[in-house]
């Protein structure tokens, strides 16, 4: 399908070559009555050569493209079976036995099935949403990777100066361990995140494809694009939870043993000692070992403590362990019962499933038709009427604006406003009813009239036409 040519909005006599941001796309004619006329002199015009420097747009829809086997001959049906495209004349030469699986792509082509559209949107929101929430939870496992090495780095490095050069080869070996860890997480970070790009990349290519295709009505396009669509986001969700699973952050931490440790320094001090005795021997005697018996005894002492006090905490936690295990049947219970809930909750849902469905129609129905609504939303010109009559070759135009009290987008919200009448008069020429058409149309966009400061209704930068066309009074 051609790109479709848009008409002037003022005119609607001819294709719009330009436009104005007060009174919207416009005709070469239009053009020159914005230079011409002082009313619309004021007006910001630009070409649509300026408009659309930087934007692409797909030409034409698919069901303009030559058949690749006769060129002169227009591509108009789809063969799912040997997913190309062919022209009428390859669907009798060779395409006949496959029947039901021929696709009419100007039947398909016809109008954009906008709920398509809105499902392939959704899917991929959803996938962004994914990806989102991907690289939030790997940005937080970094940073939490990353305080935990620099936590037990600097803890091994404590340890190592407290018992110095003895085990510095062990320190060494841990911190290597840990950082080694730290660096395959940040892989892992790099992998998730390069892996989020791409689909991001890809999600926001397919986005600007669906635009251009609505934007100019391809529903061809958009129909060949939601046959595999749906696949395609699905291998994008499954992508994201594979490397989720895949690439997992390793966890690890430092803890000391104090009982072990201290016993540890106890026998390293009598161990050096013993070394130093040993040393200085002339003999060797194994006699000369001197052996600290009380420290010993102290240490044996400690942890004789420390067993009776795991003993008592076992106790306690077997009577915990019995509470538990009741509380825990009592929740058994508790979960059957939700079970049954759920599947009662699970039937109802299934009933209202149609009735949600006809909301959320009902609600893109409202959507749409306050679409209009909403342009008028901020418009600063009160609500008023335009008559217009002819007679004796005059166009009369009257606009009137009753009594009304200012909302929130004029000046003095709440208060009153007096209203008024103004009156206009054209020649009866072609001039005269173009000039007519325009100034209506800009009159329902608001763009002629304003409420002033002493609360009165206003022209907004709209000069009395005092030439050959016409005037106002």
């Amino acid at each position: 399908m051609a790109s479709k040519q848009i008409q002037c909005e003022m005119c609607c006599n001819e294709n719009a070559v330009g436009y104005c941001k007060t009174c919207g796309n416009v005709g070469e004619t239009c053009i020159d009555v914005h230079k011409t006329v002082k009313v619309f002199q004021t007006h910001m015009v630009s070409l649509n050569e300026e408009n659309n420097e930087n934007q692409k747009f797909i030409k034409q829809d698919i069901t303009e493209e030559k058949c690749k086997q006769h060129p002169t001959e227009k591509a108009i049906f789809l063969c799912k079976i040997h997913e190309t495209m062919i022209c009428g004349r390859c669907l009798h030469s060779g395409h006949l036995p496959c029947g039901q699986e021929i696709v009419d792509l100007l039947h398909e082509a016809d109008s954009l099935d906008f709920e398509k559209v809105n499902k392939m949107k959704s899917a991929l929101m959803e996938v962004k949403d994914e990806i989102l929430l991907t690289k939030d939870e790997a940005e937080q496992s970094k940073n939490s990777s990353k305080n935990n090495a620099e936590k037990c780095a600097q803890e091994c490095m404590e340890l190592g100066n407290r018992i110095k050069q003895r085990v510095d080869e062990l320190t060494s070996d841990i911190i290597h361990r840990i950082t080694r860890t730290h660096d395959i997480n940040v892989s892992t970070y790099s992998s998730i995140t390069q892996t989020c790009n791409e689909i991001t990349k890809w999600c926001e290519d397919e986005e600007n494809t669906i635009d251009n295709c609505v934007d100019n009505n391809m529903a061809g396009n958009l129909y060949l694009m939601h046959r595999h669509f749906k696949k395609e986001v699905f291998d994008a969700g499954f992508h994201l939870k594979e490397i989720k699973h895949k690439h997992i952050f390793k966890g690890f931490d430092f803890k000391e043993n104090e009982v072990i440790l201290k016993c540890l320094f106890e026998d390293l001090e009598e161990v050096c000692e013993h070394q130093e005795e040993v040393t200085g021997s002339d003999d060797g005697n194994s006699d000369d070992v001197f052996i600290s018996p009380a420290k010993i005894n102290k240490t044996r002492r400690e942890l004789t403590a420390l067993l009776n006090q795991i003993k008592q905490d076992l106790d306690q936690s077997e009577k915990t362990r019995k509470a538990l295990c009741d509380e825990l049947q009592k929740v058994k219970q508790d979960i059957d019962n939700s079970e049954k809930k759920r599947r009662s909750l699970e039937q109802e849902l299934l009933k209202t499933k149609p009735d949600m469905e006809k909301a959320k129609k009902e609600r893109a129905e409202v959507k749409a038709q306050c679409s209009p609504v909403k342009d008028r939303i901020n418009w600063t010109q009160p609500t008023g009427t335009v008559n217009v009559t002819v007679d004796n070759r005059i166009i009369d135009l009257v606009f009137i604006f009753p009594d009304g009290i200012q909302t929130t987008h004029h000046p003095s919200p709440g208060k009153p406003y007096k209203g008024g009448t103004f009156t206009g008069r054209l020649f009866l020429n072609s001039e005269g009813e173009l000039l007519c058409r325009m100034l209506k149309a800009a009159f329902r966009r608001g763009a002629m009239f304003i409420l002033g400061k002493e609360g009165k209704v206003v022209l907004d930068g709209v000069s009395l036409y005092d030439g050959s066309v016409g005037y106002f009074g």
